[in-house]
């Protein structure tokens, strides 16, 4: 007999996420849907962009997925300028509630 487990159990086994964690998780589907907005609104399919990027679909993909908790300054560069954007990184002493085009990270 095999063993599984429905999705609701596994989960209810597992411990919560730290308010940390869940932070961090919520900063990763902002950027995430942020490039995927900025990419509709070019017009362009994730392999369009991944080719002014100079790499995969995949990479998009994952992107787009909020995948990329870890992402490096230089990819999201290589997005902006895909996209003909700028990035922008600033550590300002206040910072809005909101920001146009924007993602509040910390």
């Amino acid at each position: 007999m095999a063993n599984h487990s429905r999705w609701e159990d596994v989960k209810a086994k597992r411990p919560a996420a730290s308010a940390q964690v869940r932070s961090a998780m919520e900063e990763s589907f902002s950027l995430a849907q942020m490039i995927y907005d900025l990419r509709i609104e070019a017009g362009l399919s994730q392999r369009e962009l991944a080719q002014r990027m100079g790499t995969t679909q995949s990479v998009i993909s994952r992107l787009e997925e909020g995948g990329g908790t870890g992402n490096r300054v230089d990819t999201l560069a290589r997005v902006a300028t895909a996209l003909g954007r700028h990035l922008v990184i600033s550590f300002p002493r206040t910072v809005p509630a909101k920001i146009k085009d924007g993602v509040r990270v910390a």
